[in-house]
């Protein structure tokens, strides 16, 4: 069901819901999705209005407006309205999905590298990952089989050779704005729920709690209605009612200060480990003699893919190559796009001491030369964080502002630096040469500004086993508060390579069996 919070009484309450999430982007649309026909009644807060597509309207954008931290000010200074879209559908109104999972190594204790892992185990999220990629209408989930996204792609990957410190990996796309806008892909189905209602121009201004702040009685919200706050109303479930924040990976952290630093442990956690990846578009460049063929430029080509479905015997999809299609042959596809990129093993990583990363080749067109695009895993860093900054309020509520401040360590230089380095060996091992790096790091962190921080917002609530350190537990609820969950990337822990947003629904889709199973 549809509603807009407009047409509440001023100070209205809802009572009469068993689950509230606040957010309706990747996140908090998987999550009310995954409980649609189930026994829960479910609320789902949307800041935006029901006709949101593209871009925010109404100026609500202001209000992620904030201030940041000298190193990303001068890195990217639009980044915190850049990179969130305040609307119905949330930032996946921006991407074109790019989708890869995690791997083993990027949960696990890294001696040398980074001491942080995941409290889950990777048999968790492969429960939870086929089901999310159909949320990118992805066909098969077998992202590992690289003979058969090979034959896909009409191509092949470089020879393997036995001392190969790199690997294949793919990486999948849908630029389809019916599918990656998540609120016109699963609206209908939404709009038309019986047990699920999406009260439109919502605006979270506090989570109400007991006087032990350990479970949450309720919700402050207001609209925003003229171009100023409208009336104001509130979410108070009852003693058995359950709260999800699903706001991305910077505002959940907002909403708990403005809180009262609500779910921080004592070790002052809450804000702190702010990661993105960081990308460098043109980070190196290479010679080919003789030019490499067509079959492996294939292979590392985003290309367009349909194919079959997965008839209901199981059989293995394949692609279509006929190159006529009929409008009625193609409404059961799975049409997206696919490609082939670089990534270290595991053993190189443990050996190297160094992140994850993922190497896009982009070929001359003739094959004689190779362009490198690198976005590697970020060491989480206490002195990266989120908080609020009391010096600026926003335009309609007048709450004070987030405050972002982005910082990197030497190690992320390591990564970047032993990368290309490992990409040098493995392509002069295949023919390249005249290897030449574009675009160096140079000097301390601070000055490492030709690094694009991209749009991947994790780490700052961060996922463990004790809360003593981290902020949620495996099941992503608050330690701390009994009925208050996270739902986003803001829970990882470490952030591997992968774009982040098929774990992101992975671990939706779990949260909400989780719920379902809440008396």
């Amino acid at each position: 069901m549809y509603r807009n919070a407009n047409e509440l009484q001023p100070g209205e309450i809802l009572r009469e819901f068993d689950i509230c999430i606040v957010g309706a982007g990747a996140a908090g649309i998987a999550v009310a999705k995954k409980l649609l026909n189930s026994s829960k009644r479910v609320l789902l807060l949307a800041s935006g209005i029901c006709t949101d597509v593209g871009a925010p309207s109404g100026g609500r954008e202001r209000l992620y407006e904030g201030t940041l931290g000298t190193f990303m000010r001068e890195t990217d200074r639009a980044f915190l309205t850049r990179s969130r879209q305040r609307m119905y559908g949330g930032t996946t109104n921006h991407f074109g999905f790019w989708a890869a999972p995690l791997t083993e190594a990027d949960l696990l204790f890294r001696p040398g590298y980074r001491a942080a892992n995941w409290p889950l185990g990777m048999d968790e999220l492969d429960t939870y990952y086929p089901e999310a990629n159909t949320f990118g209408d992805y066909g098969p989930f077998n992202y590992n089989d690289i003979g058969f996204w090979a034959d896909v792609l009409r191509g092949e990957p470089f020879p393997p050779r036995s001392d190969d410190q790199l690997q294949n990996a793919i990486f999948h796309a849908q630029y389809d704005c019916r599918i990656h806008d998540f609120q016109l892909h699963y609206g209908a189905e939404l709009k038309s729920s019986s047990n699920v209602t999406v009260l439109f121009n919502s605006n979270v201004l506090e989570v109400l709690t007991e006087d032990n702040r350990s479970h949450v009685l309720g919700l402050n919200c207001a609209t925003i209605e003229a171009g100023a706050r409208g009336r104001n109303f509130s979410v108070e479930l009852g003693p058995n009612g359950t709260y999800v924040l699903a706001q991305g990976g910077i505002e959940p952290v907002r909403l708990l200060f403005l809180s009262g630093n609500l779910g921080d442990n004592p070790q002052g956690m809450l804000g702190k480990g702010f990661m993105v990846h960081p990308v460098i578009e043109n980070a190196a460049y290479l010679s080919f003699s003789p030019a490499v063929s067509k079959l492996v430029r294939n292979f590392f080509e985003q290309q367009r893919i349909q194919l079959t479905p997965e008839d209901e015997r199981g059989a293995v999809p394949a692609p279509i190559v006929s190159p006529v299609y009929h409008p009625a042959d193609l409404e059961n596809t799975h049409d997206f796009t696919a490609w082939g990129v670089l990534a270290p093993t595991k053993d190189a990583m443990d050996d190297e001491m160094i992140g994850n990363f993922r190497a896009i080749l982009n070929f001359a067109k003739d094959g004689t030369g190779a362009g490198i695009n690198m976005n590697w895993e970020q060491v989480p860093n206490e002195n990266s964080v989120i908080t609020l900054d009391q010096s600026k309020t926003d335009p309609f509520f007048h709450q004070p502002v987030v405050h972002l401040d982005w910082n990197l360590l030497e190690a992320d230089k390591r990564t970047y630096d032993r990368g290309l380095d490992l990409c040098k060996q493995y392509l002069e091992a295949r023919g390249g040469s005249d290897f030449r790096i574009i675009t160096p790091l140079n000097g301390d962190p601070g000055n490492w500004t030709v690094i694009n921080p991209g749009d991947h917002h994790m780490g700052a609530l961060r996922m463990s086993q004790n809360a003593s350190d981290g902020i949620v537990d495996p099941n992503c609820r608050i330690h701390t508060v009994d009925n208050l969950y996270i739902a986003g990337c803001g829970v990882y822990p470490t952030s591997g390579y992968a774009n982040p947003t098929l774990t992101i629904v992975a671990l939706a889709l779990r949260l909400a069996d989780h719920l379902k199973g809440l008396d």
